[in-house]
């Protein structure tokens, strides 16, 4: 069965990619998926906290919404990939030729290869189903381990926590969310957590998992004993991809590298979302970031692509909700900053939010020249009406002096 372009993946970098791509190219377009329906992961936590059974909330397109749009949305798992013959191989032994790939196969968990990790009650926190787990054992009372302190390591820690679970999070960073955003937040972010009732212990790891058929005890690499009931590893991904890529290049976490038009090193290949690098806009360099919200800015930005128009890059933007707190970060962050070789500090500042009072919040700046490169704020109340203020000044190569200018204090330098 021959079809104009294939995408494999049914997040919400397939769904949103498909029906752009057969709306605005008239082409011939299949989305093939191993879920029966387009849903988001993006608010997973919030389904988890509230017990949600039913996956018609994180729904985006149901098989006839897809038809209607113009793809041919076929349920089944793509297994591997011929690129010489331009052919998609899927479980259920169809073959699909194509004049042009998309991949938006999305992501996996990263799993450490430790003793006891074949053993029961050990999840993920990735997708519906691994949601659907998690509900069935978060009873009062119980106690889980959450390793990793990420921000899908707190999201899990936080809905956890709120079921009356009894959590222990631990980190190889000091503090958790390090990957996320500055010391200053994540002590602050510790306390949230703390008044909660979680235990987070940094710079330790999972050294082994004890116990008969299901996990029953938890040995740290300091020596610490934790008896868990279950266990949930939040320890990173890796990019999710069919067999017989293997000439495509390949960057962090096996992603697929990408140039500016979303192109893979192999011809009428084409990658986007959690599987895929992306341009980063301040620093025009290649960078793996596997985010919602830039799957879904590849998406909508792959049929311009086509069209044989550049994209310069995006600024990253996130919003995230745990523990109560509301946080946001907009543009690099110190994490990121190492890994690009680029020497930093940041500095806090204070500014009047209607309704909240005044705020203080952090940027991110270039040491030397003092451009500002980020922007983060945690708190109780959103204040994302802001990122217009910040995402300009960011855009345009601002300084820490004209942020006066926006009646915004620099309060302390670090």
């Amino acid at each position: 069965m021959y079809y104009d372009i294939v995408v494999i993946g049914g997040g919400v970098a397939g769904g949103e990619a498909s029906t752009r791509l057969a709306r605005s190219l008239n082409k011939k377009v299949a989305l093939v998926s191993s879920t029966p329906v387009v849903y988001s992961r993006m608010t997973l936590s919030y389904g988890l906290k509230r017990s949600i059974k039913s996956i018609t909330p994180f729904t985006l397109y149901e098989p006839d919404d897809l038809r209607r749009e113009g793809v041919s949305y076929i349920y089944d798992k793509a297994v591997s990939v011929d690129v010489n013959n331009n052919t998609v191989y899927l479980e259920s032994g169809l073959r699909l030729e194509y004049g042009d790939l998309v991949l938006a196969s999305g992501s996996k968990p990263n799993i450490p290869d430790i003793e006891g990790i074949d053993l029961g009650n050990i999840y993920t926190f990735q997708t519906f189903d691994d949601m659907i787990k998690l509900d069935k054992i978060a009873e009062p009372g119980k106690k889980a381990l959450v390793v990793g302190s990420g921000m899908i390591g707190l999201l899990a820690s936080d809905a956890l926590s709120y079921r009356g679970v009894k959590v222990y999070a631990i980190d190889l960073l000091p503090y958790p969310g390090l990957t996320v955003f500055e010391e200053p937040l994540a002590k602050e972010m510790l306390n949230r957590m703390s008044s909660r009732g979680v235990i987070f212990m940094g710079g330790v790891s999972v050294e082994r998992l004890e116990g008969d058929s299901s996990v029953r005890r938890v040995i740290l690499t300091d020596g610490t004993k934790l008896d868990v009931d279950f266990v949930v590893f939040s320890i990173g991904v890796s990019a999710n991809l069919p067999r017989g890529l293997e000439k495509i290049s390949r960057g962090q976490g096996g992603s697929v590298l990408t140039d500016e038009y979303f192109r893979a090193s192999v011809k009428n290949i084409y990658a986007i979302g959690d599987c895929a690098t992306t341009l980063d806009y301040q620093t025009k360099k290649h960078m793996y970031r596997p985010l919602g919200i830039l799957a879904s800015y590849a998406a909508k930005r792959l049929p311009e692509a086509f069209r044989g128009a550049k994209y310069d890059g995006f600024l990253i933007y996130q919003v995230e909700e745990a523990f109560n707190s509301v946080f946001i970060r907009l543009g690099i962050n110190s994490f990121e900053a190492k890994r690009l070789g680029i020497n930093y500090s940041y500095a806090y500042i204070r500014y009047k939010a209607p309704g909240v009072g005044f705020k203080k919040d952090l940027v991110i700046f270039e040491k030397g020249t003092d451009i500002i490169i980020g922007w983060q704020s945690v708190g109780a109340h959103l204040v994302s009406y802001k990122s217009r203020i910040f995402e300009e000044l960011i855009r345009s190569g601002a300084r820490l002096e004209e942020l006066e200018e926006k009646k915004i204090k620099v309060l302390e330098i670090s």
